[in-house]
């Protein structure tokens, strides 16, 4: 029995424990790699060694913690700091390992942003079955490091890690160490060299950092050399708009603004989208159209400003609203404006709407997407009927319906089989993907339900001969077709792509098959009000009635953006990055390039040209 007294000394059992905890977690972070295999074998390698060393530092503040403790005989205190740190650090790689399977990014500012705002975690769409299983998960992972503690202070086997001291301690440190430097030197080679599948692995875990040891390559005679700008926007101060704007005598448009959460381009077809698809017939339709961004909060940023999404941290901090909705207010223009989510989250109380008497911007009240449409619509018409005839209006409309979990009343369906329960914890993408589509095109028949709402009220009103309408999304849905579920996780056409109509009176019906994009509103219509300004004094997009044809586009993401032109997608990290590492190069439908075709050389003055629409409107204090 003694070596099972020894084991209940509480700086042994805090030993075995850790041993034990750090063999749990390397399990858990393997769970990256097993997910997104690396493509040879040295990333194999890599990964391996990474995952072997990163789980002992994840969990080094923790264990370093308890030691602190037991050295100071609060031991009570230290078995709390180890079982709570060993479970959260269990719980933080697990729920990361799941947002980086389906969304590709880790635990991030984004992330923390969702957390930390008013409608953020609303926004998510889980349902209660969702947060009952992650709950249940979240217990299961504590637990487990509650057995972990028994078992290192009750059995054989953590009598016997406890014991690890001297030569056996000092090998184990040796074994570490050379993993270290490693991987290290590894990454560091692989960076010199460009061996993207190393490169492409460090990715894959969290707080990665990365070792280029430059002297030492360049030493070695295998630097391929410094390729490097710096992407960012101007976030000092703003210069917005660039001249005062200058005003001619115009008419007084209505304005009806319609934007669908998640609206994928491909949505908009007959049998999903009858009422919708009617109204496009009598309306200018763009059929190579992209959002501005592939987020809501990029994507509505765009629309409204017609500038990049690097620009919204500035706007934000300075509650700057879009000249747009200065034009708007300071014509009189009677307001209904409503969501059937948050004004919060994403913050545009802060931004579009910055102006706007809180009191005048409408909310939904957390129920399901679909029964907040329906009611905003009810009041949209109520407004309509009951409006000053007098004076011109203006409404904006954001629809919940085709958002995750894509919920939608009986009488919508169209399409089936469809999953009975979107429960994020327990779905299998693999196999459900499908049905899980099936949902959302059954959403968006509902929204085109209420879409057919406003569009038959604007005909019995009698209004539509005086009012511009706009219908769009804020960005795409993508099921898989590329490898992710849902939005704000890469910038493919699933994701990117969204539909325009734009009806403006007087303007004939027509398809438009040039590339297009959401930035380009702004443009287009503030010379409907009497704006003379050239478009390049207050945005980065052009006019769709009359400007000239743009040769590309920008998508923003939080972190990433993508230039798009006829045939090439070019992706960048927004700050600091190398040519030759970071950029991605795809045709512009996401396939494949030939090599020769994907070479940097153009790339250059691409960003160059990036850098400077990124600074245009920002400048720097004094």
């Amino acid at each position: 029995m003694e070596p099972l007294r020894a084991a209940n000394i509480p700086g042994r059992t805090l030993t075995a424990y850790g041993v034990l905890t750090y063999l749990a977690l390397a399990v858990n972070v393997a769970g990256y790699s097993i997910a997104a295999p690396p493509s040879d074998w040295l990333g194999t390698v890599f990964v391996a060694g990474v995952t072997l060393t990163y789980s002992a530092l994840y969990l080094a503040p923790v264990f370093l913690a308890a030691a602190a403790l037991v050295a100071l005989r609060l031991r009570g205190l230290a078995t709390l700091t180890a079982l709570a740190g060993g479970s959260l650090a269990q719980i933080w790689i697990f729920a990361d390992r799941f947002l980086f399977r389906i969304y590709g990014f880790h635990l991030n500012g984004f992330v923390w942003n969702l957390v930390t705002t008013r409608g953020g975690l609303e926004s998510l769409g889980g349902g209660a079955d969702s947060f009952v299983s992650f709950a249940a998960l979240v217990a299961a992972l504590a637990l487990q490091q509650v057995a972990l503690w028994l078992v290192a202070g009750q059995t054989r086997i953590g009598a016997r890690l406890g014991r690890i001291r001297g030569r056996s301690a000092l090998a184990l440190a040796a074994v570490f160490l050379a993993l270290t430097l490693g991987e290290r030197v590894t990454y560091a080679l692989a960076f010199a060299s460009r061996r993207s599948s190393v490169l492409a692995a460090a990715d894959l875990f969290p707080f990665y950092l990365p070792t280029r040891a430059r002297p030492m390559t360049r030493a070695l005679g295998i630097d391929a050399g410094d390729d490097s700008v710096a992407l960012e926007a101007g976030r000092e101060a703003l210069e917005y708009p660039l001249r005062p704007l200058q005003r001619a005598a115009h008419r007084r448009y209505n304005v009806v603004w319609l934007v669908a959460e998640s609206l994928r381009a491909d949505a908009l077809d007959p049998e999903i989208m009858p009422a919708t698809s009617a109204f496009a017939a009598r309306s200018i339709r763009f059929t190579q159209h992209y959002s501005g961004g592939n987020n809501t909060r990029m994507g509505l940023f765009a629309m409204f400003y017609g500038l990049y999404g690097g620009y919204w941290w500035a706007f934000q901090d300075q509650e700057r609203s879009p000249l747009l909705m200065d034009v708007v207010l300071d014509d009189g223009y009677q307001l209904d404006i409503r969501t059937s989510a948050r004004f919060t989250y994403p913050e545009f109380n802060e931004t579009l709407f910055a102006r706007v008497p809180g009191g005048q911007l409408r909310e939904g009240d957390g129920s399901p997407g679909w029964v907040n449409d329906r009611r905003n619509v009810g009041e949209l018409l109520g407004f309509l009927a009951a409006r000053d005839r007098t004076r011109p209006f203006f409404a904006f409309m954001f629809f919940e319906s085709p958002h995750a979990r894509y919920e939608f009343p009986p009488e919508s369906v169209v399409r089936t089989p469809y999953l009975d329960s979107l429960n994020y914890a327990t779905m299998d993408l693999s196999r459900d993907i499908g049905l899980i589509k099936n949902r959302y095109l059954n959403a968006v028949h509902h929204l085109d339900s209420q879409l057919g709402r406003v569009f038959a009220a604007l005909e019995r009103e009698g209004v539509l001969d005086d009012t511009i309408v706009i219908v769009t999304g804020d960005h795409g849905e993508e099921f898989m077709e590329k490898g992710r579920w849902g939005h704000a996780s890469s910038f493919s056409e699933e994701q990117t792509r969204v539909p325009l109509l734009l009806h403006v009176p007087g303007r004939a019906p027509r398809e438009v098959t040039r590339l297009t994009s959401n930035l380009d509103l702004p443009a287009t219509l503030l010379p409907l009000f009497g704006v003379t300004n050239p478009a390049s004094d207050y945005s980065l997009g052009y006019d769709l009635l009359n400007g000239p044809e743009r040769s590309f586009t920008v998508v923003s993401g939080w972190d990433w953006l993508a230039y798009l032109d006829a045939n090439h997608k070019l992706l960048l990290p927004l700050g600091h990055f190398d040519f030759a590492i970071n950029r991605k190069v795809t045709a512009r439908d996401d396939g494949v390039l030939p090599s020769q075709e994907a070479a940097p050389a153009a790339d250059h003055s691409r960003v160059l040209g990036l850098l400077r629409d990124l600074t245009r409107f920002g400048r720097s204090r004094g």
